[in-house]
């Protein structure tokens, strides 16, 4: 397959990908009757929900057109740039399936335009495979600590363990490799000798994961599903069985969107080390150190809680409780996002609202 189907389908399943899982998780969209908006700059408020609606169902509409007319001249990135302003009035919708089918889209811009003048596109062919690397080694990265194979392990493999008792630990011993795999499967796709083994290996993790966490597994977190799934199909329709092509060219031929694109998959995953970046941004996912905290507020305080949110709160003392994750999986089917600061500007939203 030539590089520029190869292309063409990875825009395709990523846009797709972004269409469902936002129609999946639909209330943290469009209903802002229940839960108060993190947006990710403080010290400027959230736009009003009408218009929140109205843009992004402008952006949904024209990347719906981009995929269902892939030959048309609208600009993939107003799109991509509307839906990112609308991630960025929550916190919350800036899961880590949006940050990197987002990431490579703004990556893949230019794509269009070089498509269409029939320049050469073997650079940002090899930007996106880059991207690819990136965003599977950070995620094995933030998966070596003890809490992975501590609290991770256990919980995902449950359903093989209930069965096989007896080779409990032989499952948990192969298990806590896979941070691992990840990481040499992903640096795989720069070898042009094993890169499509390993597509292969990362392929199979995909369809690992789907068994555990899907309908044969621990049924949860369903949204996990669909992104897995595209991944799988980015992977194989995106690299396949081709190999990189390298040229010292890469360097001053891609556009800088391209390159700011880069970035988010290369470099800045590292600040979260330091804890100046977003855990989701980073794509740290199932890493063990994701816990969401309940969020507390003061009893008093409380003038009103709407149903919703009570179903998933408790009183304690002269404090009340609202189960964070809880909330998120069960009404808004996605997890919130776990970063402790977010967290905590949530709660505070929570008890300016409830007050």
């Amino acid at each position: 397959m030539s590089i520029g189907k190869r292309l063409f389908w990875v825009t395709r399943i990523l846009i797709l990908n972004l269409l469902l899982c936002i129609a999946y998780s639909w209330r943290l969209w469009f209903d802002f009757e229940g839960l108060p908006q993190v947006p990710i700059v403080d010290f400027l408020p959230a736009l009003l929900p009408l218009i929140q609606k109205i843009v992004l169902a402008v952006a949904l509409t024209y990347l719906l057109v981009v995929f269902l007319y892939p030959k048309s001249r609208l600009p993939l990135g107003i799109g991509v740039i509307l839906l990112i302003l609308i991630g960025a009035q929550d916190w919350n919708r800036i899961q880590p399936w949006f940050v990197q089918s987002a990431g490579m889209l703004t990556l893949l811009i230019p794509y269009q335009r070089l498509y269409r003048k029939y320049e050469p596109l073997e650079y940002i062919d090899l930007a996106f495979r880059i991207s690819l690397v990136g965003f599977y080694f950070w995620a094995g990265v933030f998966k070596l600590n003890p809490a992975f194979n501590e609290y991770v392990v256990p919980y995902v493999v449950y359903p093989l363990t209930s069965y096989l008792t007896t080779f409990k630990t032989e499952i948990y011993a192969i298990s806590a490799l896979f941070p691992y795999f990840e990481i040499l499967f992903a640096l795989g796709i720069l070898i042009p000798k094993i890169s499509k083994y390993s597509v292969v290996g990362l392929i199979g993790c995909h369809a690992i994961i789907i068994i555990l966490l899907g309908p044969l597994g621990l049924s949860t977190n369903a949204i996990v599903w669909i992104w897995n799934l595209a991944m799988i199909a980015t992977l194989w329709l995106g690299i396949g069985k081709t190999s990189p092509i390298y040229s010292a060219k890469f360097w001053f031929k891609n556009n800088r969107i391209t390159w700011f694109a880069l970035s988010l998959f290369t470099i800045l995953p590292a600040l979260n080390f330091s804890n100046l970046y977003n855990k989701s941004t980073a794509f740290e996912i199932y890493s063990g150190t994701n816990y969401v905290a309940n969020l507390k507020m003061p009893l008093n305080g409380v003038q009103e809680i709407s149903p919703a949110i009570e179903a998933h709160s408790y009183k304690y003392n002269d404090s009340l409780f609202i189960k964070t994750y809880d909330l998120y999986i069960k009404e808004y089917n996605l997890p919130p996002n776990p970063d402790p600061k977010v967290i905590a500007r949530l709660e505070q939203e929570f008890i300016r609202k409830m007050n």
